[in-house]
């Protein structure tokens, strides 16, 4: 039996990719059912808007705005949206936030910054095409040689 170390290791590489997605997308699917859960509804004031320059050359966009809670307290935060709904969103404009009602600082913006299910689903398909791949291609790391293949046809028509 032969080896190919070089199969054997992308195969492996395949497979941690997809491990990698797949746990990434079980994580989106369980921001998404936390989310989910928020029942308070409120109605938010955008305050700012600013840019954050990340270490990659990249960034991200973030809006600063206030609510009143159900109980009547205000509560002020700052959240990471969507470039395209950021460009949209000015200063005093409004839009809807989603709150934990037990302790309002766990808020998200709706429509904004709020996890998936098209993204975990994304996720989940992309991982499982790489174990599938990594997979295989482990396989057929581990081929029959073609001497030993011979030696098994030969051996099969001498009986």
């Amino acid at each position: 039996m032969k080896v190919s170390f070089s199969r054997f290791f992308w195969g492996l590489v395949c497979i941690g990719i997809g491990l990698f997605f797949v746990a990434g997308s079980w994580g989106a699917y369980a921001e998404y059912k936390r989310v989910q859960h928020y029942e308070g509804h409120a109605v938010g004031h955008i305050t700012n808007k600013h840019f954050k320059l990340g270490s990659d050359g990249g960034g991200s966009y973030y809006i600063d705005y206030w609510f009143i809670q159900s109980s009547g307290g205000k509560i002020t935060s700052s959240r990471s949206i969507a470039k395209q709904q950021w460009d949209v969103l000015k200063v005093n404009d409004t839009l809807e936030i989603r709150f934990d009602t037990s302790n309002a600082d766990r808020n998200i913006p709706m429509y904004g910054g709020s996890p998936s299910l098209v993204f975990a689903f994304f996720m989940l398909i992309l991982g499982g095409v790489f174990m599938l791949f990594g997979t295989l291609r482990f396989k057929d790391s581990f081929k029959k040689s073609s001497k030993d293949k011979l030696s098994h046809i030969t051996a099969n028509k001498n009986r």
